[in-house]
């Protein structure tokens, strides 16, 4: 009985809170911002991401994260954000892996 009472505790632990889903909203907007709406690009030097495999996004963001991939700087694209400079090595480095995660499956399912 004790073990089946630790393990529904653990599943709600693994279901996101409703501070955690705004959080995963704002961290979209800022990918949108740069991506496109959905993670649909309208620039030819900025990748979309809808539909992309999950896998390869998450890949992508580790190899920003350890400077493993070029870094070019650019601006906001989308939305009404300033066009504040930029590049991914800074963004993958503000997301932890859980966050990471939670975003490419958002944009893969796009």
């Amino acid at each position: 009985m004790k073990m089946l009472i630790f393990s529904v505790m653990g599943l709600f632990l693994l279901l996101p809170t409703p501070a955690r889903a705004q959080q995963v909203q704002v961290q979209i907007k800022e990918c949108e911002a740069c991506h496109g709406p959905g993670g649909v690009s309208s620039d030819d030097d900025i990748p979309s991401l809808a539909g992309m495999d999950a896998g390869g996004i998450v890949s992508a963001m580790e190899e920003f994260h350890y400077y493993e991939r070029h870094c070019t700087t650019t601006t906001y694209r989308h939305g009404d954000r300033p066009k504040t400079p930029l590049n991914m090595c800074n963004v993958a480095n503000t997301l932890s892996d859980r966050e990471r995660r939670e975003l490419a499956e958002y944009f893969a399912a796009q």
